[in-house]
């Protein structure tokens, strides 16, 4: 069964990262042949041809770009895909379009990783699928609000592949509370921020530093943020580096998001890791952490109950590795093979 996945992004974040592992299980499992149809200036396909899939490179970053749609014209003449699968609302779009043209011809699959309600006016996109797949309740619930029926939704969480992750190091003297993400709003630097300033304040957790790795349009507002707050020789703010390395230089995880989040991947990387993590209580984080079993939450939004949390794990060695260990244990549930393995029969029942 041939699949055409769609992505638009031009970066590299946690939704590319997605594909790109859905895409390897595709390609190393029997009876499924994936293509993947991204822009030729993003890191997605050079990452895809790499590994072995595929591609076809789209001149252009908007759907409706002749060029764009001349490629995929040509690579469903060459061979055509019995499931499209959109994975950003771009993509959506044009997934939307060719489902109305061809009908039965293709099924259609999107994949949707944000928690934000749908707007009336892109939701239709989503009615005509065959299966809209959320990565978490908390979304596929934002979906059906939208109109789509109930029996078209699907959850699947997203994954990891747990291979190449280094075990953390060593509890030293001096720990390090670390942050990995794009430098956008909903990811909750600023709480973080606030956070280690009120647990410089209170004193007493012992010696620590901080680590922010990512980038995004933030950046220097988070670094002014940690000027004023008077953190600036504790905060290094690293810009990208591959999570696998930055996870391997930090002793606690961060994951203060506030709105929008779909199904942390740095939840599950920090699991893998062997990091004890401390994250916010929206709906989709806690479908993955159990308070005070795989993890620490608190309020959304709250720094001084971040900051408790963190004062936790600096003073209680056991906490942590308990939290650590019971994480580790969770993130078995939640790996890139166990993921494909839910899509592939998705389109076993709607193409098969």
């Amino acid at each position: 069964m041939r699949i055409l996945l769609l992505d638009f992004g031009t970066g590299f974040r946690g939704g590319q990262r997605q594909v790109l592992y859905l895409a390897r299980r595709l390609a190393e499992a029997d009876g499924f042949e994936p293509v993947l149809g991204a822009p030729r200036s993003g890191d997605l396909l050079a990452r895809a041809r790499e590994a072995g899939v595929e591609t076809v490179p789209l001149a252009g970053r908007h759907v409706w770009d002749p060029r764009v749609l001349a490629a995929l014209h040509l690579a469903h003449r060459r061979a055509p895909a019995r499931v499209i699968h959109t994975n950003d609302a771009k993509s959506a779009a044009l997934g939307a379009l060719v489902k109305r043209v061809r009908g039965a011809a293709v099924a259609l699959v999107h994949t949707r990783r944000v928690s934000y309600a749908l707007r009336r006016a892109t939701a239709g996109k989503y009615r005509v699928a065959d299966r809209v797949v959320a990565v978490s309740r908390e979304i596929a619930e934002t979906v059906q609000a939208a109109g789509v029926l109930p029996e078209r939704v699907e959850v699947v969480h997203s994954g990891i592949d747990p291979a190449g992750y280094p075990r953390a190091r060593e509890r030293g003297a001096r720990l390090t509370f670390g942050m990995v993400g794009a430098l956008t709003p909903q990811k909750g630097h600023a709480v973080f921020l606030r956070a280690l300033a009120e647990l410089a304040r209170r004193g007493g957790a012992g010696d620590w530093d901080a680590l922010v790795v990512g980038d995004g349009p933030l950046r220097g507002e988070m670094i002014e943020l940690a000027r004023t707050l008077g953190l600036s020789d504790r905060v290094r703010f690293a810009g990208f580096v591959e999570s696998r390395e930055a996870l391997a230089a930090m002793d606690v995880l961060c994951v203060p998001s506030v709105d929008g989040e779909g199904s942390s991947g740095a939840i599950k990387e920090g699991w893998v890791t062997g990091l004890p993590v401390v994250c916010s209580d929206l709906a989709s984080n806690l479908e993955l952490v159990e308070p005070g079993v795989s993890g620490l939450a608190f309020a959304r939004g709250d720094a001084e109950g971040l900051a408790d949390g963190l004062a936790r794990v600096c003073l209680d060695a056991g906490l942590a590795e308990r939290l650590a260990r019971a994480g580790a244990g969770r993130a078995r549930a939640f790996t890139d093979e166990a993921m494909a393995a839910r899509y592939m029969a998705i389109y076993r029942e709607i193409a098969g």
